[in-house]
């Protein structure tokens, strides 16, 4: 699906079709929980459900966040890098996207954040001392995707991380807590707003 209408003007006929085109998306593959979804607004960030009428309001009113171009909230299912990508295939993309990342974040925000060092060091770091299939990003963004496309609780996400971390070997560095993963996949922490 064609994602150029998020960064065009909010009351642009482009960003209305795109909108329109993005809630079918989310009713035909996103999990609802009691007819709401994950707004992807500048002001919830994915972090507060709301119905569909909602969201179109607030993707209007507030407008979309423009680095949101993987919709895992809403039912996109995740490309995972395979092992002989590695890093390579990270740095790419971390290239590609620098630019709207900045300009979404403010360039003293990103770079007290040390961002691109952070998300680095997680898809350099194995899953635990030996592992060649998993890195802290990979699983954790793998884990994030399964949470998204079954409508997980926060609390639910945070058990199921407590038992995998028994589980896995000593000296793993799958996070521990809900709050934790979340920091893997947005660094920036409560200096994004």
């Amino acid at each position: 699906m064609d994602r150029r209408w998020m960064n065009e003007r909010r009351m642009s006929e482009e960003y209305d079709k795109g909108v329109s085109q993005f809630l079918q998306y989310v009713e035909q593959n996103a999990k609802s929980v009691n007819g709401t979804y994950f707004c992807p607004c500048v002001r919830c960030l994915n972090q507060i459900r709301q119905d569909l009428g909602n969201v179109r309001d607030h993707l209007f009113m507030y407008g979309i966040m423009r680095t949101y171009t993987v919709w895992t909230w809403h039912g996109e299912v995740l490309e995972q890098p395979t092992t002989s990508r590695g890093t390579n295939y990270v740095e790419e993309w971390m290239s590609d996207h620098l630019e709207d990342m900045i300009r979404d974040v403010g360039e003293d925000n990103f770079g007290r954040a040390n961002l691109y060092d952070t998300l680095i060091n997680d898809s350099e770091q194995p899953l635990f001392p030996g592992c060649s299939n998993f890195t802290r990003l990979s699983s954790t963004l793998k884990l994030f995707s399964l949470k998204a496309r079954n409508g997980w609780t926060d609390k639910s996400f945070t058990e199921l991380l407590e038992l995998l971390k028994e589980m896995l070997p000593e000296n793993n560095t799958l996070p521990i807590r809900n709050y934790e993963a979340k920091k893997i996949l947005c660094p920036m922490g409560l200096e994004y707003q």
